[in-house]
């Protein structure tokens, strides 16, 4: 039976390519708390509520890690018609919006940034996406970094590195519409050949 639960989940995870609604940077409503729950079968980090409820976060932004009791702000909404072999949460959820509580106040120094491989973050972000361009700029008060890739990806980091959104290259799509438009504002800070191993 668990097998056959793991291959459900499985199948809507290899289904889960479809637009995410993004939600704007400083819109994260809830507070929660990273658990780690790896010691149960089929569990992993689960992100505690202040009342007890536990959260299987089964669909994060790419990029976003977990790390043991970190207190996050995000939003989510509720997956209702996916199962889990972890029976320790109360519901699973896709999040689309998330950070670090802690590291949600922006340094000084991002507006400073110019170099990318000086920010362990950004170094990080470069092996991941292999961008051809990075742009710095202006969004809503707070600085932004887009890493433009080939043939057409984009990937949009705040300034302590947590992923706000990704797009393929959709000009109408939620990431588009609701970030990247502004990219033109912004500085160019590197610029690559292309991609690399």
């Amino acid at each position: 039976m668990r097998i056959f639960v793991f291959m459900a989940i499985l199948a809507v995870f290899g289904g889960c390519k479809t637009k995410k609604p993004m939600i704007p940077v400083g819109t994260c409503q809830n507070e929660g708390i990273v658990r780690d729950f790896d010691g149960l079968d089929g569990c992993g980090y689960l992100i505690e509520l202040k009342g007890g409820k536990l959260l299987n976060p089964v669909v994060v932004p790419e990029g976003f890690r977990f790390k043991k009791d970190q207190t996050l702000r995000f939003d989510y909404h509720v997956l209702h018609d996916m199962a889990s072999i972890c029976m320790a949460e109360t519901e699973l959820v896709e999040i689309t919006c998330i950070m670090d509580a802690k590291a949600s106040k922006e340094p000084v120094e991002c507006s400073k940034i110019s170099n990318p491989f000086a920010v362990d973050w950004m170094n990080k972000a470069i092996d991941r996406h292999n961008p051809v361009r990075i742009i710095k700029y202006q969004m809503g008060g707070k600085w932004a970094f887009a890493f433009k890739a080939e043939p057409s990806s984009t990937f949009l980091y705040d300034c302590d590195g947590n992923l706000i959104c990704e797009s393929k290259g959709d000009q109408n799509d939620d990431c588009h519409r609701q970030h990247l438009n502004f990219v033109n504002k912004g500085a160019v800070i590197w610029q690559g050949e292309g991609v690399w191993d």
